[in-house]
């Protein structure tokens, strides 16, 4: 299958923003707030709980946006996707210096005048103190990629970093603080010495953003307040409420009722009745985000990749894609963004067509028994499939699948977890990363930079990383290590072009859209701008 455009034409490396409206559009300060609208407050919610607000130690896209309004980076990403410096000065790159010739060196120079939300200067120090933490064996990390290359921090003075490696390391601009790579950078003065994987820090963090914590009642709310010594200025909102609503319906009536002004990521199930509610404007904007269904691949029978092409074949994303996306974001094969340099247009992918299913599954020696499910060697094609609870879009796709898999003689049951379970870290006993399913569905944020060796290469199998599924293909690694190892994007397109069409070969997953996200909110807020990478990369100019 083709990739299928179903936005209008962008150029390579913007997003598509779409705006609507509903009841007129709305300047705050144009005339009278509606009466439902705190001002200088923002309360907001998309469907999901927390694990923790520690980024060093979440998964969850979720703890990002949070971070976004209080954490501290070297770099974040505006609204097309493009990095802007906000505490270092400027992106290192051969032609400024800041790369050294060999590519082994990364000086990064900090902003002055930084302060930590409790007062305290922020310097270099808390940059090599953050490095040497997440190294630390003994930190639940959720990965070291990238970060295991650095030999040491070189800090000649409170405002100058520098990054030693083994090797050039060119998606440095993914991992090393920012807020793609989860994570932030810890205080020093606070955490040396201390546990972080248990420390009453990761329930309320002290950051370096435009926001600080003051509240996180579990079950309830987070609760955030503007930083009048941030180093911006001070944000135009007081007050960032995030409402804790694990149920997609129950945001929807929220926002109908204005208990709540936003709602993040609709769901493309309820995209189409959101959008409709009145006194709202909804954005539309391409991200670098795909929804995939992963197979486990330590299931004996879901090794094998007959099984998965089989399955793979007995899935009609086109069909999911009009009938449960509402034919929104870009069908591809493919996880690398269409917006990317990377991008293979040409990565081929399984075509629906159930008798082939069938035809590859019988070569293969499963053979239909009488119950309807096939057998071999005392094996059943029978599997679990895990997803999050208070996800209708979800429960819908499964519904289709299990139809098509029982088609074919495949057995397909269906298990609901809290998001914060599903997606809780190898330590902290998470369903997708301790592998407990043998198929999952769920969404991947992939880096400005395309590398996906924390995703799929051998090396990074959880706990080891966040490739979940244990897919391993030495040919795929390597591709992926000389991409990384050459700072030309010439020679990384090769090699990552590459690695696309190994994969969908293979198929250790099923790319289901590469997503177009929605936001919904009340007309009367100004300054929301979401980009393809982050939903808040601007927090602090939102206002009412």
């Amino acid at each position: 299958m083709n990739a299928v455009r179903v936005c209008a034409a962008l150029v390579l490396g913007a997003a598509l923003v779409s705006c609507s409206a509903n009841g007129g559009s709305r300047l705050a300060g144009s005339h009278q707030r509606h009466p439902w609208t705190i001002p200088g407050t923002l309360r907001w919610a998309d469907g999901e709980d927390i694990d923790n607000l520690n980024p060093l130690l979440s998964t969850e896209t979720l703890v990002n946006d949070l971070s976004s309004f209080t954490m501290g980076y070297f770099f974040l990403f505006d609204d097309k996707g493009n990095p802007i410096p906000s505490l270092c000065l400027k992106v290192p790159t051969k032609a400024n210096g800041l790369i050294s010739a060999d590519g082994k060196s990364l000086t990064f120079r900090l902003r002055h005048g930084v302060l930590w939300h409790d007062g305290k200067p922020f310097t270099s120090a808390d940059v090599a103190f953050t490095v040497k933490t997440i190294l630390d064996p003994r930190t639940n990390v959720l990965t070291r990629e990238g970060w295991d290359l650095i030999t040491r921090v070189d800090t000649p003075d409170a405002y100058t970093a520098i990054f030693r490696l083994k090797k050039p390391y060119a998606a440095f601009i993914n991992h090393y603080f920012t807020p793609i790579g989860n994570p932030a950078i810890l205080p020093k003065h606070l955490l040396q010495g201390v546990d972080i994987n248990r420390n009453s820090y990761n329930s309320l963090p002290v950051g370096l953003g435009p926001f600080r914590y003051v509240r996180w009642a579990r079950g309830n709310d987070v609760v955030m307040e503007a930083f009048p010594q941030w180093w911006g200025g001070a944000p135009k909102l007081q007050r960032v409420i995030f409402q804790i609503i694990p149920d997609a319906n129950s945001v929807f009536v929220a926002l109908q009722s204005h208990a709540i002004d936003m709602y993040v990521r609709v769901p493309n199930a309820q995209y189409q009745s959101v959008a409709r509610t009145a006194a709202t404007r909804t954005i539309d904007h391409d991200v670098t985000s795909y929804g995939h269904i992963d197979f486990n691949l330590k299931n004996p029978m879901l090794a094998d990749p007959q099984v998965r092409q089989a399955l793979a074949r007995a899935i009609d994303v086109h069909l999911m894609w009009q009938k449960v996306d509402h034919q929104t974001g870009y069908l591809a094969c493919t996880p690398i963004s269409h917006m990317s340099w990377a991008y293979d247009p040409n990565a081929p992918c399984y075509s629906f067509d159930l008798k082939a299913a069938a035809a590859q599954l019988d070569r293969d020696g499963w053979k239909l028994g009488t119950d309807g499910l096939r057998h071999k060697n005392g094996a059943t094609l029978n599997f679990d499939f895990a997803g999050n609870t208070g996800n209708p879009g979800l429960d819908a796709r499964v519904l289709m699948i299990q139809q098509w898999f029982k088609a074919i003689g495949v057995g397909l049951d269906y298990t609901r977890y809290p998001t914060n379970r599903l997606f809780a870290s190898y330590a902290g006993g998470g369903i997708a990363a301790t592998r407990r399913y043998d198929l999952v569905s769920y969404a991947w944020t992939v880096a400005p930079d395309p590398d996906l060796t924390n995703l799929v290469a051998c090396s990074r199998i959880s706990p080891l990383g966040q490739n979940y599924m244990a897919y391993c293909n030495p040919e795929v690694d390597r591709a992926l290590q000389d991409a990384l190892s050459h700072y030309e994007r010439g020679r990384r397109r090769a090699d990552y072009i590459l690695m696309q069409e190994l994969m969908a070969r293979d198929v250790p997953f099923i790319v289901l859209s590469q997503r177009t996200d929605h936001v919904t909110f009340n007309d009367d807020f100004t300054g929301v701008n979401p980009g393809p990478q982050l939903m808040f990369w601007n927090p602090q100019d939102i206002s009412n």
